[in-house]
């Protein structure tokens, strides 16, 4: 019996333990790294789609001579300008700022009004007017920055212009058309006998009061 025993427990030494099978767990591998390849592949299709990638050499010289025998308002940049709507041309305004643009009409203000009697003291006329004349802008702004020198002359000469009418002369439109000529021809040569160009075109009245 003893003997028996002892065999079987000779066996059971003898036979070959169980290995325990390892299990691999897939689905924590997954939660780890599918996100973070997700996020590599996203990257690689966003880099290849916004960065592009820098030119050959052989592109670059293609560049080069294509642009040194293309010159300026070549054809092709004619053609490409022709398919455009012609630009609106607008008109530009009085006292344009743009410096190399044609003669226009500038205008001058007095500086205060001109008040006297008028002759054989038939009423009161009180005036103020502005003057134009007719050359670009940069000599208009030259010649009105002189033209202030002789304000003080020239009112003089108005005045006793003024002076000279009756007040049923300048009541009617005729009368006041007439009193414009005259001022402007005592303006031009008023300025000629000071030394002036006598440029002035035209005489305006901003404002008129007869009484």
């Amino acid at each position: 019996m003893s003997e028996e025993v002892k065999n079987t427990e000779e066996l059971e030494e003898q036979a070959p333990k169980r290995k325990k099978k390892l299990t691999v767990p897939w689905k924590v591998i997954g939660l780890y790294f599918l996100p973070a390849i997700g996020t590599f592949l996203l990257f690689i299709i966003a880099h290849n789609m916004m960065v592009k990638a820098p030119p050959s050499r052989e592109e670059i010289k293609e560049l080069l001579i294509k642009k040194e025998s293309t010159p300026e308002g070549s054809v092709d940049k004619v053609e490409k300008n022709s398919d455009l709507e012609p630009p609106n041309e607008k008109k530009l305004e009085q006292g344009s700022d743009i410096p190399f643009i044609g003669p226009q009409h500038y205008y001058q203000s007095f500086t205060g009004a001109l008040a006297t009697d008028l002759k054989n003291d038939t009423g009161i006329l009180t005036i103020e007017l502005a003057v134009s004349i007719f050359m670009g802008k940069l000599n208009a702004d030259a010649y009105f920055e002189n033209f202030k020198k002789f304000e003080p002359a020239l009112r003089s000469v108005l005045l006793g212009v003024m002076r000279s009418k009756t007040k049923a002369e300048v009541e009617s439109k005729e009368g006041k058309e007439q009193l414009k000529l005259e001022m402007l021809k005592a303006i031009n040569k008023e300025l000629k006998n000071l030394g002036a160009d006598p440029e002035i075109k035209t005489v305006q009245f901003t404002k008129i009061l007869i009484i």
